[in-house]
């Protein structure tokens, strides 16, 4: 939602939880125990909430194995009603713990709750279901200059993470099995499914796998089963750029302001790749001094990741002017790094995920072919690559790469300034969900930061909500959304 991802019915369940009603099967043919929620808090909210631990195995079929407890947290409807599907926040990454996002729906996102609960799943590897983090990775959280994954770090976060799991059954089909078990756990009867991001991967598997117990399904920013994301992004981060300065030529004061932005990147990152700019980065979670250095794979990295929020992609113009001509503050205050530490990011978990679903599927020479023709060389995917090879998961088969086939009412939304989850991947979801419908909002990116009339993102989920039919919901909001003003150089005195 606009709220919770710029960064999200009562009705009874704590009954329902006690009462002798009967549950489905997993695919396995194992019925789920039945849990009791229970009355809880969590930090910054003073609204009760009730949460919940559901036993699931870390390895499926037989044997002696872990046994994990998935954190559970459910914020009740605030007018329950006769029926029994909850909300079901499935949260990007991967990496991200879904019970992060529970303050929103306290908060703002209440409309949600009117007659149905929010069910928060920490996806096995997240907050509280068996975490798996490593602090020598989090760097990246803070900066997009340094490396992500140095090499000698991703050995360390393996050797210690793999005593503590099987680093290799933290992926979507698991996460999917996983979220089955909490609902006939707390005996829900059907879910309305909400994924953003990679949350929609999860989606599609949970109704590939379990579309009887859907009642709909809402995916904004389409991750397919197929996305492989060292291989797109430097063609997907491209075209974004392109459709910017685009818009920046539209605009009459852009267009005086900063009339070569092309040449100007152009020359900037040539200039980098001969001579990178040392640079001390403050770590604002440990204040200590990091030594780096400001390269064109760091700036391009920047540059991409300010693209997925409108109101940091319109400040890339000014960025790229004045980092063209040696003044590199404008782009430290844009990255990260000066921006309070956000919420803990799961980097091992996403490390299981993404090496075996995504990264081996691409070998080297298909990563730096993809780099061709955009500001994005292949140095990032390379390393991304050499991380996967050392967290040795294997490559997912071929049938989790297939497009998903499924008739529950699904509502899709796409940004057309997304440089992550372009609408094609949304358009070719639909092709296989026969009762969906695909928007493509105009100044959309990956989240909604800065735009005007976003607002009208939740009135298209509500309507879905409501009605769980794609054709009834009405589009007249989304001619009102607009884009943040571009940001100009500093007038002189």
């Amino acid at each position: 939602m606009v709220s919770s991802m710029t960064c999200r019915h009562w009705c009874g369940v704590g009954s329902l939880v006690l009462s002798a009603m009967s549950v489905g099967c997993r695919s396995e043919g194992t019925p789920a125990a039945r849990v009791a929620l229970r009355p809880c808090q969590l930090p910054g909210i003073a609204e009760p909430l009730r949460c919940a631990e559901v036993p699931v195995p870390e390895v499926r079929g037989g044997g002696a194995t872990r046994t994990l407890r998935l954190r559970v947290v459910v914020v009740p409807a605030l007018h329950p009603s006769s029926t029994n599907d909850p909300w079901v926040e499935l949260v990007g990454g991967p990496g991200n713990a879904a019970t992060d996002f529970a303050r929103q729906f306290v908060e703002e996102l209440t409309y949600i709750r009117e007659t149905h609960d929010v069910l928060l799943v920490d996806q096995r590897g997240t907050g509280g279901s068996n975490p798996l983090y490593c602090e020598e990775l989090a760097l990246h959280q803070v900066s997009s200059l340094p490396p992500r994954f140095p090499p000698a770090a991703v050995d360390r976060c393996r050797a210690r993470l793999s005593a503590l799991a099987a680093l290799d059954h933290y992926t979507t089909a698991d996460a999917a099995e996983d979220l089955e078990a909490v609902r006939q756990a707390l005996g829900y009867e059907r879910l309305n499914l909400f994924g953003s991001s990679y949350g929609t991967r999860v989606v599609l598997e949970y109704l590939r796998r379990f579309s009887d117990h859907a009642r709909s399904a809402m995916l904004w920013g389409v991750v397919p089963p197929d996305f492989q994301r060292p291989l797109w992004y430097p063609r997907d981060g491209q075209a974004a750029f392109d459709r910017l300065v685009a818009d920046c030529a539209y605009d009459a004061a852009c267009r005086r302001a900063f009339p070569a932005i092309v040449d100007d990147l152009r020359e900037l990152l040539a200039r980098l790749d001969t001579k990178p700019v040392p640079f001390q980065l403050t770590d604002p979670r440990t204040q200590r001094e990091v030594a780096t250095s400001i390269t064109s794979a760091g700036v391009a990295q920047a540059i991409w990741s300010a693209l997925a929020e409108p109101d940091r992609a319109r400040q890339l113009p000014w960025v790229i002017h004045a980092a063209a001509r040696g003044d590199f503050a404008p782009l430290r205050a844009l990255d990260v790094a000066v921006r309070p530490p956000r919420r803990r990011y799961y980097n091992g978990m996403h490390l299981s995920v993404v090496c075996g679903e995504e990264v081996l599927h691409s070998t080297p020479a298909q990563i730096a072919a993809a780099s061709g023709g955009s500001y994005m060389n292949a140095e990032r995917g390379l390393e991304y690559r050499e991380a996967c090879v050392r967290w040795q998961v294997p490559r997912s088969n071929s049938a989790a790469t297939t497009a998903v086939v499924s008739r529950e009412p699904t509502l899709i939304l796409s940004g057309e300034m997304d440089p992550i989850t372009p609408p094609r991947w949304g358009s070719n979801a639909a092709a296989t969900l026969a009762n969906s419908r695909h928007l493509v909002l105009p100044h959309l990116s990956h989240e909604a930061s800065g735009l005007r009339g976003a607002a009208c993102l939740d009135t298209l989920f509500a309507q879905f909500l409501a009605t769980a039919n794609p054709a009834a919901v009405r589009t007249d909001c989304i001619a009102g959304i607009r884009p943040p003003a571009f940001v100009l150089p500093p007038t002189r005195p």
